[in-house]
């Protein structure tokens, strides 16, 4: 995971902790002050233990020392859960079910959250080996016997499953990353040109069932390569992004937009020859009157061709890459229908 992805994560965690510790918080203060089943020595744990969450809560909703808080949490709990665990096995032959039962598995979810996958499994393993241990001596009792077997394979159950299903979705991240790398531009996050061939080769056979039509808008950045050249390719990159956030956020979202190869780009849009020409003319001056980021003053050219019904992609391109060319020829920044 790398650091982008892994803040991502931190960040979801710290909000699932936000809403998970006053639940516990109200769970065991509402156990500590109205369950019959709260022993002297639990009606002194419990306003520690809630006032630990209050406290925690805090530290997480300011952003401090969440690591800590985790790691400190993963303690508590894990004495908490044996405690629990332990009174249970006792309560079990006197046939009372302690209702931690159902709250037990939270426990290991909460480890799976904490620590990396193998150290979960194993540290999870090593709790259910201690908690057996403590059953061992109640497996004489037959009211205690089946229900210690049953709580025992379900809590393993659920480590396994918390184990795999981690790897799952792993598996399915690894591969929405290969296809987002197959079909997107890393530098500016919009369709590489493979994305642009699919995309073209569907609206061409959109367009022969349905008799429709679209335009595609052929463009690149005037001057660009003076602009890696006075200032240097990290600030090329820059206008790279800043020009394609640019364009996002002004073509509609039934519109393709990828990058064509270096600073050229197109767009598909399911509108006529004239309509898509007008469009790129707002575009082309919206680009011109846009102070970007590092370079001030940038001006693109344009190049539209329509659909014809005896068109593929690479005959529709090419024609809106000669009115690209005518525009570049007679002065750039300006639009040219082919």
């Amino acid at each position: 995971m790398d650091n982008k992805d892994n803040n991502k994560y931190v960040r979801l965690k710290r909000r699932i902790y936000l809403v998970i510790f006053p639940l516990l918080f109200i769970t065991n203060a509402t156990y500590w002050l109205f369950s019959p089943y709260v022993d002297r020595f639990m009606g002194s744990v419990l306003p520690f233990l809630c006032l630990f969450f209050a406290i925690v809560w805090v530290l997480i909703y300011y952003n401090r020392l969440m690591r800590t808080c985790e790691i400190i949490s993963l303690g508590v709990f894990g004495i908490y859960h044996l405690f629990r665990v332990y009174s249970l096995t006792g309560q079990l032959e006197e046939g009372i079910i302690n209702v931690y039962v159902l709250w037990s598995p939270i426990y290991f979810v909460y480890i799976f959250m904490v620590l990396e996958r193998k150290k979960a499994l194993g540290y999870s393993l090593f709790i259910i080996l201690i908690t057996v241990a403590m059953g061992i001596i109640h497996f004489d009792n037959p009211r205690a016997n089946d229900t210690l077997i049953q709580f025992y394979i379900s809590t393993i159950l659920y480590t396994l499953i918390l184990f795999y299903f981690q790897r799952i979705v792993s598996a399915y991240i690894e591969s929405d990353i290969l296809r987002k790398n197959a079909y997107y531009d890393s530098l500016t996050d919009i369709g590489n040109r493979r994305s642009v061939d699919t995309w073209l080769e569907n609206e061409i056979n959109r367009c022969h069932e349905c008799n429709s039509v679209f335009s595609i808008i052929y463009f690149d950045i005037d001057h660009f390569k003076k602009i890696n050249d006075e200032y240097g390719h990290d600030v090329g990159d820059h206008v790279l992004k800043e020009f394609c956030s640019l364009v996002k956020s002004y073509i509609r979202s039934s519109d393709f937009f990828g990058r064509w190869g270096g600073e050229e780009f197109i767009i598909s849009t399911n509108q006529s020859l004239a309509e898509a020409t007008q469009f790129a003319e707002r575009l082309r001056g919206i680009i011109e009157n846009h102070s970007f980021r590092y370079v001030d003053h940038v001006t693109a050219s344009f190049g539209i061709a329509c659909f014809q019904p005896t068109d593929v992609s690479k005959t529709l391109i090419k024609r809106a890459d000669q009115a690209l060319y005518s525009a570049k020829n007679n002065g750039r920044n300006m639009v040219k229908a082919f």
